[in-house]
């Protein structure tokens, strides 16, 4: 867990006070899910939606600039934070204050960090879960290339990794920098899901029919779009397409922070897969896992999709 004001991570820090007291409009569109469930995914998806699939516009903006993670450009004096936002092509001085109406934004943080603003003013929320054993495999990836960029040791394997995911702890907080479970996160948004306010998608269903949740999104921010628009907002927003676009990929941030080739190897569109767990899971870690994941769900009818 951490304090009220400030969350330390990886070297950097996220005012969690300039968060809370943040000025949110109710034309706004928050993407907010748990770290490595389908964000990048959803960030070239919205923007298209409310550009009527107009792909050249989009592209010219990087996916941080025209849907930016809250917490990070309300920090951005902090300098680790503004090396990273600089390599994810965010301007420096950018002001989340000044933009256009209907803002996206982005946020990793678990409900009771975000504005307080949020009860009032009743944004629009469109939150994207999966499945937490991909979940822990994508994670896994993701921290094996951070924790060398920050001198730190990566995991041995898998199954080192594995306790740490459960409990979001030690180095974990590269990436989940609110120290969130899993449920904590997922199954507070899955209890609010009927509210008007709310559209609560998943990752598997999206592999399964993108075109039809791209719609359900649609009609959710109030956009009338074609079936032709639908198809080609899917066809750009491909795990294919996406591997291949240096903006999605954050090329920058890959060569320059995490040393990779982001063709090869960004953990920012990895393989878009369901049910990859099964070839990473030992029967440990699988055995480990299901008991905990027992002691999460008791109390939730929420049942995500481990493959399909």
């Amino acid at each position: 867990m951490v304090d009220s004001e400030t969350i330390k991570n990886a070297g950097f820090s996220i005012d969690i006070d300039l968060v809370k007291k943040f000025e949110v409009r109710e034309d706004d569109i928050f993407l907010i899910t748990y770290p490595k469930s389908g964000t990048t995914w959803m960030k070239e998806i919205v923007p298209l939606v409310l550009n009527g699939g107009d792909v050249a516009a989009v592209n010219a903006l990087p996916p941080d600039v025209r849907a930016p993670y809250l917490e990070f450009v309300l920090s951005a004096e902090d300098p680790i934070l503004k090396e990273l936002l600089t390599n994810f092509g965010v301007p420096g001085g950018f002001d989340i204050d000044t933009q256009q109406s209907p803002r996206v934004i982005v946020s990793h943080l678990r409900d009771d960090f975000l504005p307080t603003q949020f009860a009032e003013k009743r944004p629009k929320v469109i939150y994207v879960a999966r499945n937490p054993k991909d979940v822990a495999v994508s994670t896994f990836h993701f921290v094996q290339k951070e924790l060398p960029a920050i001198n730190k040791k990566a995991y041995d394997g898998f199954s080192d990794f594995l306790p740490d995911f459960m409990n979001a702890r030690n180095g974990i907080h590269t990436v989940v920098y609110d120290g969130s479970t899993w449920p904590s996160h997922v199954l507070t948004w899955w209890k609010r899901r009927h509210e008007p306010n709310v559209c609560f998608v998943t990752f598997e269903d999206m592999k399964k029919d993108l075109p039809g949740n791209i719609r359900i999104i649609s009609e959710f921010l109030g956009v009338k779009l074609s079936d032709d628009v639908i198809q080609r907002i899917a066809e750009h927003c491909s795990f294919d397409k996406m591997k291949q676009n240096p903006v999605s990929l954050k090329s920058d941030y890959c060569v320059n922070v995490l040393k990779v080739d982001p063709s090869l190897e960004s953990p920012f569109v990895r393989k878009g897969q369901v049910g990859g767990w099964k070839s990473v899971f030992s029967e440990a870690d699988n055995e480990t896992f299901d008991k905990m994941y027992r002691e999460w769900m008791k109390d939730s009818d929420f049942e995500p999709q481990f493959e399909l």
